[in-house]
């Protein structure tokens, strides 16, 4: 295992290009403001008829292949349940309205079918959680706990995802059949005045939605729609974007939480309590970046479903980390230094203070903090799908050191963030009951990616590939049983991607995470996909 700490050397660098920038870990940063992440925005028309008719459809069609194959030690009573496959048919159909006297209309439903037969425990129905007062014997309930799992004759079974996963045979794929109204909003946004210098007309600086949408800011660390997975996260919200030149406002207020587990899971959705996303945002064109400030505050109500009271962060030891209330307030600079067309330094700083309250008062703050940087070289530029470079291919190396706290009593948590681009491929820092899933001990994770676009260009055309090296460790040690855990181990992940026939997307993905400590299995996934999308 790696320890080399580089937290010295990067402030050490940090002091001599703090201007520079783009991020290492997550997914590429959206506009904070007026974003539509899954269809354009339509023209204005004089009446409402002429609105309603001639409007825009988009449609996002994607088969995927997933295998798991977990690592567990010979007579392990999970052995037999090593390994899960899965073929997934994801489609997604959406009709946005034209626009009258600025107000328009969306709805998007998205369908997700099980192509083969079911062999991996999906977090749906599959998942029981049963309430336990003591009084019922745990066997009438949930039959079937392996040997060495075995619970008391009453009370509450102290291994509910063990057993769970026991009588499934599989190992998890959060995947399911269902179908879903992804999106259902009215939206309104002036027709013209955003740009009143430019030669024709620019939509308005001010802008709303009202009803079930999709809210992803910056890389989506705090707030994503974890569109890795079938179904993509979306929220019943009231959201009002502004835009002031180079300053852009963005504030939602959260009703509801869609999740990605489907309506037969007891972890399908949270029903928030008086919570708020605040999001400022200032571009620094003389940087080629922005700067950040944010504060998410999230409350949320109890699900009687669950095993365990949303909110407080407390629950039975057999769940591990679930979701607490809290007020997360931080910063975040990004930006890029263009040394010439074929060199630029990039760089990524961000701070966060994550304070529990409400019902998880009894909890501490942790912070969170994430330092990168990087050098892209090679081919002058790069086109708008980040596939192929003009000239020869494009190179950039990046290098990320991100803390995630712990206070020895609870870590910090990103329930509403798309984590599987954080972290590592192989998820082990993810868990249905609390969305992320940070151990008692945080998380230190050093990371260095590899991005080549346009390899072997003239030949096959536009292409990227990403290697992905990470090193994890706690930001404090704890005990699991009779293991202290100070290492968790350490992955490495590959992607190629390649789009053809302007709409079409073939990509494959393997990821291999290797355990330290006792704290997990060695575990191995592999992803083929084929999609196709328009909008």
């Amino acid at each position: 295992m790696v320890n080399f700490k580089p937290l010295p050397c990067l402030m050490a660098a940090a002091i001599l290009v703090l201007a520079q920038g783009v991020g290492a870990v997550g997914l590429p940063d959206v506009p904070n403001t007026h974003h539509n992440p899954h269809h354009k925005m339509t023209p204005n028309h004089t009446h409402m008829g002429q609105a309603l008719t001639n409007g825009r459809f988009d449609f996002w069609s994607r088969v995927r292949f997933e295998s798991v194959e977990d690592d567990f030690p010979s007579g392990h009573p999970l052995a037999d349940t090593n390994k899960a496959d899965m073929i997934v048919l994801r489609n997604a159909l959406g009709y946005t309205t034209g626009r009258f006297h600025g107000f328009y209309a969306r709805i998007e439903g998205e369908v997700n079918d099980v192509l083969n037969s079911d062999r991996a425990l999906n977090l749906d129905g599959d998942f029981t959680t049963p309430q336990f007062r003591g009084e019922t014997p745990f066997g009438a309930k949930l039959p079937g706990a392996p040997a060495g799992l075995k619970p008391p004759a009453f009370g509450p079974p102290p291994h509910i995802p063990a057993i769970n996963r026991h009588a499934e045979g599989y190992a998890i794929i959060p995947d399911n059949d269902f179908e879903e109204i992804n999106e259902a909003y009215i939206g309104w946004r002036a027709p013209t005045g955003g740009c009143p210098s430019a030669p024709g007309p620019c939509d308005g600086p001010l802008s709303f939605k009202l009803g079930r949408q999709t809210i992803i800011y910056d890389n989506h660390r705090w707030v994503g729609d974890v569109i890795w997975r079938g179904n993509n996260v979306a929220m019943d919200a009231f959201r009002v974007d502004k835009t002031l030149g180079k300053l852009g406002i963005s504030y939602a207020y959260l009703d509801k939480v869609k999740r990605l587990f489907g309506p037969d899971s007891a972890f399908d959705e949270w029903k928030m309590d008086d919570s708020h996303l605040i999001n400022i945002s200032y571009k620094l064109p003389q940087f080629n970046g922005k700067i950040v400030a944010y504060g998410y505050l999230l409350d949320f109500d109890n699900n009687p479903r669950t095993p365990f009271v949303e909110g407080t962060g407390r629950a039975p030891p057999f769940i591990g980390p679930v979701i607490f209330d809290s007020e997360t307030f931080g910063v975040r600079f990004k930006g890029r230094h263009e040394i010439s067309d074929r060199l630029d330094i990039q760089s990524e700083l961000e701070w966060a203070n994550q304070d529990p309250t409400d019902d998880a008062k009894h909890l501490d703050d942790n912070d969170y903090y994430n330092i990168e940087f990087g050098v892209r070289f090679g081919g002058t530029r790069v086109d708008n799908l980040g596939f192929m470079p003009i000239g020869e291919p494009t190179y950039q190396i990046r290098v990320g050191y991100e803390v995630l706290e712990s206070n020895g009593t609870n870590a910090l948590q990103t329930p509403l963030a798309t984590v599987h681009a954080f972290n590592g491929w192989a998820d082990k820092f993810v868990a249905a009951p609390g969305g992320s899933a940070t151990p008692l001990g945080g998380i230190e994770d050093t990371s260095i990616t590899l991005t080549v676009l346009g390899l072997f260009g003239n030949k096959i055309g536009k292409n990227k590939l990403v290697i992905n090296y990470h090193d994890y460790s706690t930001d404090r040690s704890y005990m699991s049983g009779a293991n202290r855990i100070s290492d968790y181990g350490d992955e490495w992940g590959i992607l190629w991607g390649k789009p053809f026939m302007g709409k079409f997307l073939f990509a494959i993905k393997y990821t291999d995470f290797k355990s330290e400590d006792g704290f997990s299995t060695d575990t191995e996934k592999f992803w083929t996909l084929l999609q196709y999308r328009f909008k």
